[in-house]
């Protein structure tokens, strides 16, 4: 529409008189005010979505950082029984009275100590 009106504003074609071009200039100084208004607003909406999904973004990596601090408590567990559940004969932790306490105790601690470093460093 602006851009049809600035034809017939500009080109001389004899088809308007000048109280119809007073007409349509006011028309298209509206319209023009018009398009920044919306405009305007497009980059209000853009600005708007782009801040909404940094915030999901900053959401996303508390929950990606947790759930990695979990995993690493459940990988050293998992190291700990891992060795203890091999079949080795000269473990002497294996003839030990208390070797089973032991690994239950180390497996404690591992979790204990990596999840006091975790949640000191707030990821969890």
């Amino acid at each position: 529409m602006r851009d049809a009106l600035t034809v017939l504003l500009r080109r001389d074609l004899g088809l308007l008189d000048e109280e119809a071009k007073r007409y349509l200039r006011d028309v298209y100084d509206q319209l023009v005010r018009l398009v920044q208004g919306v405009e305007d607003y497009q980059d209000l909406a853009a600005s708007a979505l782009e801040a909404n999904l940094t915030v999901l973004s900053n959401k996303v990596n508390e929950v990606a950082r947790s759930l990695t601090a979990y995993a690493a408590i459940f990988a050293g567990l998992t190291l700990v029984s891992g060795v203890y559940g091999m079949n080795f004969e000269h473990m002497p932790e294996l003839h030990w009275r208390y070797g089973y306490p032991y690994a239950l105790g180390l497996m404690i601690v591992i979790a204990v100590g990596l999840w006091g470093l975790f949640k000191g460093r707030r990821w969890l």
